[in-house]
């Protein structure tokens, strides 16, 4: 969307755009950010980054944890959650040196980058183009606690089996297992979906098509367009967010969590 410092200035001017927030990922692949108003923004942010504490992201010491966050122009994008007219980036991740930063290795950004520069010397391939099938579950309710003399979770969803003798139940529970491609108005999360889509459209993902999977209690699928290996990447990353804000909008709670019912089908992540 933008290649120059001054393209992005000048839609944060006529978009009344007050915020730029930088999205970075921890060692447990989630994002963390950080805002600066956008009068701060300027070449310097892309020539010494953004100081933050490794340490809080688990990836240094606390007595070596200062290092910078460098954003990319391409990745600006307005976000849709946001009250605030925000524009968020996202970015490398560089360790402070003597004379000059340098990549962090464990950064998964890097690992990436590595990962296609190993294949391309190798022979193996000149790219890598691939699609992922995004499958998560969308909860009408999440509950848990744990204390040292016990825990417990719950979870619900209006089109589980369990919810059938309820006392709102309207008879359109999915039975165990039957939620594939389930239709209007067993589907109960189809709006939800399709609002997913056209934010992830938006921000410049292409969606393939989205759908109701196997798990009765709000099992669904989005699976988006081949694309470029680090890109899509970057672009996982930003279909996770949209998901869950998305759901959290609208009092719903959305996980990509391999196996959240126990008994039903577990959430995958096939690649093409």
């Amino acid at each position: 969307m933008f290649k120059t410092i001054e393209e992005i200035l000048a839609y944060c001017k006529d978009e009344g755009i007050k915020m730029i927030d930088f999205k970075m990922t921890d060692i447990n692949g989630g994002w963390k950010h950080i805002t600066i108003p956008v009068s701060r923004f300027n070449e310097d942010t892309f020539k010494y980054g953004i100081g933050f504490d490794g340490s809080n992201y688990g990836y240094a010491p606390v007595e070596k944890s200062d290092m910078v966050f460098v954003p990319i122009i391409e990745s600006a994008t307005r976000d849709p959650f946001a009250q605030v007219p925000t524009l968020v980036m996202n970015g490398d991740v560089r360790v402070i040196g003597d004379k000059e930063n340098v990549p962090f290795d464990q950064y998964p950004r890097n690992v990436a980058k590595k990962a296609l520069e190993f294949m391309k010397e190798k022979g193996v391939a000149d790219e890598m183009v691939i699609g992922p099938e995004f499958e998560f579950n969308i909860f009408d309710n999440v509950s848990y606690r744990i204390d040292a003399n016990g825990s417990f979770f719950k979870i619900d969803s209006e089109e589980a089996e369990w919810n059938t003798d309820k006392e709102y139940a309207n008879g359109l529970q999915n039975a165990h297992k039957t939620g594939y491609h389930a239709d209007i108005p067993k589907d109960a999360t189809y709006d939800l979906r399709s609002e997913m889509c056209n934010i992830l459209e938006d921000w410049g993902i292409q969606v393939k098509y989205h759908h109701h999977e196997v798990a009765g209690p709000g099992q669904v699928e989005i699976e988006v367009e081949l694309d470029d290996m680090l890109k899509m990447a970057d672009n996982t990353m930003v279909i996770k967010y949209v998901i869950k804000n998305a759901a959290a909008a609208q009092g719903k709670c959305a996980t990509l969590m391999p196996k959240p019912v126990y008994g039903e089908a577990g959430n995958g992540m096939h690649v093409h």
